[in-house]
């Protein structure tokens, strides 16, 4: 490899692409003057204008806009190609060519006009071969099918303001070097993408587009959501044209977490996508015929041990796979039978029963409203002196139990457990009813999700029980991918789901990932005898052994805490610390005893901004986040004790990627290790 060709190359590149952002920024300025000089036109003369020439000049104005934008956009991509042009080199011998093919690989694509210059995006064809193989034979799909052939060269490369640091040899898979430095670094206050060391497993999650429904199992810190962003920016790649940004939605945890993954998007020249909780689907379908409690109450209500045997009993039956099942067995009995038909008198004659019984049954695709609906428009346009709203009203009245309601109160009733339903005019409807109400109205009548929606990403997917996803599936008809950890559940109640998805999705393509980045092998090995995890794979980046550490009384620990805390403040190169609690009132609590040290945020289920610095939050919250160090607190046999507390204990282990250290007071939860070092 001669290094100096290699520095010729990049400052050649710089030039063109420096030459390219002046002749952009002189279309931005031209973009801008023009619309300004069209828009005062406009108003100059407006009062003359038709109607059709009004059209015509806000049409054009509206046209060197987009253009201005576009442009920009264009700028913007140049200018941060200006800092780092491209990240990898491969060089491929097509079958019968005597010369290979230099192929430079970065975030965006670059041609000059001379062809001297020229920089492939990552996502294109050709760029995949880096990723995918070694020195020797390779391919790629290109649109006019399979280009076969030889690598002869793969190189990676660290350019940092326009400056080459090194390059390396890459034969197989990406460097270890790099990616030991990329995972060594500190974490950002933002996720950021990972197209430069992307392994070949994730390449291949990414650019699959052979599943309608792909379920990715991923260990703890295999990268699961860089994933699946990665996936959403490739496939606006690949079908320019034919969808936007506007035909993805991404099922978020909360809002902390849509905060978190704002940047990896527009890090890779694309729009960010429309995310929303569940709790915002809920109120979205429900509306205000309910007032409902939040997703998240129903985890504290458990870890505050607020509830009685009763209310774990309800909750623990309807997230269960039973329950969507008997409820899906009432709910088609209900639609086949609740319709009691009878003849429909008018001014003038009867609609017969058979005929109505008929039109219902034959609509049987159709939820019931909609069925009258059509039935009534239809009886309407034959025969003249039937009114239709009339009609359409006697039909849902011969409807036993028509609202959501009445109908799920005799679903337990018919189950003869009516204890299993607690709810009073103007209290809210328990967490584990909203999705079943939602369902049953599903069944009566006719909701949709944005039909704009195209793909669908679920993230977390083992905290969402059989019915939800049964919501999720007649809302959205689409292409999915869902995504999570069955390790790291943290609802509780909801047990592994795999096998329901399974049966929901029979053709859907399961992946599993067993490699860990996030974290150094010291801290997943110890997190591994929390919570067992034979399949995990890691890689080789060491680190301090997590510490478990004693304290006589809470004042002790408290103490220590805000030490750490100084310590961070002081230290610029620490990076964030998260200090994890098991529930949300714990977190608040401490909160309150450590926020007068300045610079100490807490997350709640309604922060919306990822802040840098110190975290204080619980483990729900954390999940999906990562931290440089993570302090557990109250780590003893009291506060951790049950397998719903294992779970949580191992997520907040693996929210760490440098350091961690586990706090108690009294005697330490039998989760934790015997051999740590303290």
């Amino acid at each position: 490899m001669n290094l100096q060709e290699e520095r010729e190359h990049l400052q050649m590149g710089l030039g063109h692409l420096q030459a390219a952002a002046d002749k952009l920024l002189k279309k931005v300025e031209y973009y801008s003057q023009n619309c300004q000089n069209s828009v005062k036109y406009i108003w100059e003369n407006q009062s003359e204008f038709d109607e059709y020439e009004a059209i015509f000049n806000n049409l054009l104005v509206s046209q060197v806009v987009d253009s201005g934008e576009q442009t920009k956009e264009k700028l913007y991509q140049i200018i941060k190609m200006m800092d780092t042009p491209y990240f990898a080199r491969i060089d491929f011998l097509m079958d019968g060519d005597l010369e290979p093919m230099q192929v430079y690989i970065g975030k965006f694509s670059f041609w000059d006009d001379t062809g001297e210059f020229e920089v492939f995006d990552w996502r294109a064809p050709i760029s995949g071969m880096y990723y995918e193989f070694e020195y020797g034979s390779a391919f790629y799909d290109a649109p006019m099918g399979r280009i076969e052939g030889e690598l002869v060269c793969k190189r990676q490369y660290k350019i940092s303001r326009g400056t080459l640091e090194y390059a390396l040899e890459s034969g197989i898979g990406i460097s270890d070097e790099i990616l030991q430095q990329e995972l060594a670094k500190n974490a950002d206050r933002k996720m950021k993408d990972i197209v430069v060391t992307i392994q070949k497993e994730q390449n291949r999650l990414i650019r699959d587009n052979s599943s309608d429904v792909l379920i990715i199992q991923g260990a703890a810190g295999s990268g699961k959501t860089s994933v699946a962003l990665h996936r959403i920016a490739y496939f606006l790649y690949q079908f320019k044209g034919k969808i936007t940004s506007k035909n993805f939605l991404i099922l978020s945890p909360n809002s902390v977490f849509v905060d978190y993954i704002a940047d990896v998007l527009p890090e890779l020249g694309e729009e960010n996508v429309k995310c929303v909780s569940m709790d915002d689907i809920a109120k979205t379908i429900l509306g205000k015929d309910f007032r409902c409690e939040k997703m998240a109450l129903q985890a504290e209500r458990y870890l505050q041990k607020k509830e009685d045997d009763a209310w774990k009993k309800r909750n623990q039956f309807k997230t269960s796979a039973s329950f969507f099942r008997q409820l899906e067995k009432y709910l088609d009995q209900c639609v086949r039978e609740n319709f009691r038909e009878a003849d429909y008198p008018y001014d003038g004659g009867i609609v017969e029963a058979s005929y109505l019984r008929k039109c219902y049954d034959i609509r049987k695709n159709l939820p019931v409203r909609q069925r009258f609906w059509e039935i009534a428009a239809l009886v309407c346009a034959d025969i003249r002196g039937v009114n239709k709203n009339s009609l359409f009203e006697w039909l849902m009245a011969r409807f036993l139990h028509n609202d959501v309601m009445q109908l799920y109160r005799d679903f337990y009733q018919r189950l003869d457990r009516t204890d299993l339903f607690v709810y009073e005019e103007g209290m809210e409807i328990e967490s584990a009813d909203i999705f079943p109400m939602m369902y049953i109205k599903m069944v009566l009548e006719k909701v949709e999700g944005d039909p704009e929606i195209k793909y669908l990403i679920i993230d977390e997917m083992q905290d969402y029980s059989p019915v939800q996803y049964a919501v999720i599936n007649r809302l959205y008809n689409c292409k999915k991918t869902i995504l999570g950890d069955c390790h790291q559940n943290v609802v509780p109640f909801v047990s592994d789901n795999m096998d329901f998805l399974r049966e929901l999705y029979p053709k859907a393509q399961v992946i599993e990932i067993h490699k860990s980045y996030r974290s150094t092998c010291e801290i997943m090995r110890y997190a591994g005898r929390i919570q067992k995890n034979l399949n995990l794979e890691l890689i080789e980046r060491h680190g301090s052994q997590p510490q478990e550490l004693a304290f006589e009384d809470l004042m002790e620990e408290i103490a220590f805490i805000e030490q750490e805390i100084a310590c961070v403040q002081k230290n610029t190169k620490a990076g964030k610390l998260g200090i994890l609690c098991k529930s949300q009132p714990q977190a608040e609590s401490l909160f309150q005893v450590l926020s007068g040290m300045g610079g100490v945020h807490l997350f709640t289920y309604d922060t919306e901004v990822f802040y840098d610095g110190v975290i204080v939050t619980s483990v729900s919250l954390s999940k999906g986040l990562e931290f440089d160090a993570v302090l557990i607190v109250d780590a003893d046999r009291d506060n951790y004790r049950t397998e719903y507390d294992r779970n949580l204990l191992y997520v907040a282990c693996t929210r760490a990627m440098h350091q961690l250290k586990l706090l108690y007071c009294g005697e330490k939860s039998s989760f934790l290790s015997e051999d740590t070092n303290r």
